[in-house]
């Protein structure tokens, strides 16, 4: 954008500092250090931290085609093709979220996580439904360098499934059903597996009292607990016969 005459129309501001990864030149380059801005109905963003005749643009989203070596790719085809209309899009990455059990959620027992993973950079992302989707689509481009997935989740009744003398179960326990659900997840998915290394989170179990473990419990650091333990509702396995006022520690499963 040439801008060769100050202009009193717009709203100036200077004396700006960009650190890193906040905005880029329009080829793609990083730019670090002072700058100025117009504010009007769109703001536009450039180097230096005073007002010149024609300033250097820069901008605040680097753009898909210089961030991702898939999208690199996809640009220099179409420019190979003389395309010029190819689509160009702004960096949008997924945006990691906790899941939020709803009322009805609780009562059925069951939330549904949504999941991405990044093929480029093995990063992967615990993302909301409107996501999932978004990346789900196969008719973007650049959605090929995402892979998605969803599970359902228990996350209420025992820790662990009830059985009766007969030995068949009468219950389902969170850990089994949760259990089996990632081990289908990663048979795809192995990726995925930091997101899905603990089979009780997000979970509310029921609470239960003079419970022993012969070691299928660890301490947080991974040291394995053998002893007596409680569970409660909304911190799970923990320390001890019965839950007190005292500090204790909380438990994990060894899988």
């Amino acid at each position: 954008m040439a801008i060769v005459k100050r202009p009193k129309q717009l709203k100036l501001i200077e004396n700006l500092y960009a650190g890193p990864n906040e905005f880029w030149y329009e080829d793609g380059r990083p730019f670090e250090g002072e700058y100025h801005m117009y504010d009007k109905a769109v703001k536009y963003y450039f180097e230096g931290p005073k007002w010149v005749s024609r300033p250097v643009a820069i901008v605040p989203e680097q753009t898909t085609e210089f961030s991702d070596p898939m999208s690199v790719d996809y640009t220099y085809t179409n420019r190979q093709r003389m395309k010029l209309e190819f689509e160009k899009k702004t960096i949008k990455g997924p945006a990691t979220i906790i899941p939020q059990a709803t009322a009805k959620q609780i009562d059925k027992g069951i939330i549904t996580r949504f999941l991405v993973v990044q093929l480029n950079t093995g990063q992967v992302y615990e993302v909301d439904e409107d996501q999932y989707k978004k990346y789900k689509k196969s008719g973007n481009p650049y959605n090929k360098n995402y892979n998605v997935a969803k599970i359902d989740w228990k996350i209420t009744g025992p820790l662990f499934s009830v059985y009766n003398v007969q030995g068949f179960a009468i219950q389902d326990g969170i850990y089994e059903t949760n259990l089996q659900s990632i081990r289908i997840i990663l048979e795809d998915l192995p990726q995925l597996s930091p997101l899905l290394s603990n089979p009780l989170l997000f979970t509310m179990p029921t609470a239960e009292n003079d419970l022993y473990s012969d070691g299928s419990f660890l301490y947080l650091d991974g040291q394995r607990y053998v002893g007596n333990y409680h569970i409660h509702p909304a911190k799970g396995p923990m320390i001890g016969s019965i839950h007190t006022s005292a500090t204790h520690s909380q438990l994990k499963i060894l899988l």
